[in-house]
């Protein structure tokens, strides 16, 4: 055992030999590859260049990630807690308890199918009160007219569709 002596030692030559935070940048070269958002959509692809030229400041992952989908970074006037960001996400993932919502509201847009590759995933109204199996089964029997709904919108707007128990 260590005494708390030894342990205070311990930590404190740990804490002393510790790596400053450090920021990573990415490469001018990665801005050029073609990555594919998903083996399901070969033809769609992480615009890397536009989130290189919002990230002008060294940034922790966050702010890279929300950076990196600002409509317009250059010209929006940023103060945190303050403004609304107008972003363009490269995908939209929705679960069944908040698409139902979501999927009314695009309906009412008007629009012929989304604008970003987007998904419904139907796990949320699944309730864990017996075990795997009949939970499962019970769900898709109380909630058959939401997933119907939700399949139905999904094909109907081209949204990908995963159904309970997926």
């Amino acid at each position: 055992m260590f005494s708390s002596g030894a342990i205070s030692r311990t930590w404190k030559a740990a804490a002393i030999k510790a790596p400053l935070r450090t920021f990573s940048q990415a490469t001018v070269a990665s801005s050029a590859r073609k990555v594919q958002m998903s083996n399901f959509e070969k033809d769609q692809h992480i615009n890397y260049q536009r989130i290189e030229d919002n990230l002008a400041i060294p940034m922790t992952l966050a702010e890279k990630i929300v950076y990196g989908h600002l409509d317009d970074a250059h010209n929006q006037d940023i103060e945190r807690g303050k403004s609304y960001l107008k972003l363009r996400p490269d995908r939209v993932a929705c679960q069944d308890a908040t698409a139902q919502m979501a999927l009314l509201q695009f309906m009412s847009a008007g629009l012929p199918n989304v604008a970003v590759p987007s998904t419904v995933h139907c796990d949320h109204l699944i309730e864990a009160q017996i075990g795997g199996v009949k939970d499962l089964s019970r769900a898709k029997d109380i909630n058959k007219e939401v997933y119907d709904f939700l399949s139905s919108s999904c094909a109907k707007y081209g949204l990908g569709f995963w159904k309970p128990g997926s």
